[in-house]
């Protein structure tokens, strides 16, 4: 996997390189695989474990929305995402447990290429999940962002996880 963790933040032209410095300085292992407008992807060790630390450090992490954990990526189209996202999903939620399918940018129709509208993917996604839905208070999380990899390639990013493991500083919603 080229990134295994998603750090959005507030645009400017310093921002990038104070917010990678502030993370270096708390991980050690974290390579820079490639960012963009308001948005860094980076490679480390065990993403997870970096949430912990940087948990830890809140007040410190200035200017930063969000860090999310990647487990896995994919072509941002609705089918291979919902065939991804339903493995994980039934992987790691409990039956007895509940989920909630966040979406964050484009997803693509494999046949067309043309853009899905993000409630038809998140039907098509949650369709393949045989799990309860709660969209007020999850269990778990079926985390997907769609992006530009390198300007060129869009990617979806799929984490299924705790809302805990998503830090969210500015919003308080994952």
């Amino acid at each position: 996997m080229l990134f295994n963790l998603i750090v959005t933040h507030e645009p400017g032209p310093d921002n990038p390189r104070f917010i990678y410095n502030t993370l270096r300085e708390k991980i050690s292992d974290l390579v820079l695989v490639d960012s963009g407008p308001a948005v860094m992807l980076f490679k480390t060790k065990d993403p997870y474990g970096a949430i912990k630390i940087l948990k830890k450090h809140r007040s410190q992490l200035t200017m930063i929305y969000r860090i999310i954990p990647v487990d896995l990526t994919t072509e941002a189209y609705v089918e291979d995402v919902a065939e991804k996202a339903s493995e994980l999903a039934l992987e790691r939620i409990p039956p007895n447990r509940t989920y909630k399918i966040v979406l964050h940018g484009r997803l693509y129709w494999r046949g067309t290429r043309a853009p899905a509208h993000s409630m038809d993917a998140i039907s098509v996604i949650a369709e393949k999940i045989n799990r309860k839905v709660s969209l007020t208070k999850p269990d778990y999380l079926v985390y997907i962002r769609s992006l530009r990899l390198y300007r060129i390639r869009r990617v979806a990013a799929i984490t299924v996880t705790t809302p805990d493991n998503i830090i969210s500083l500015v919003s308080g919603k994952p």
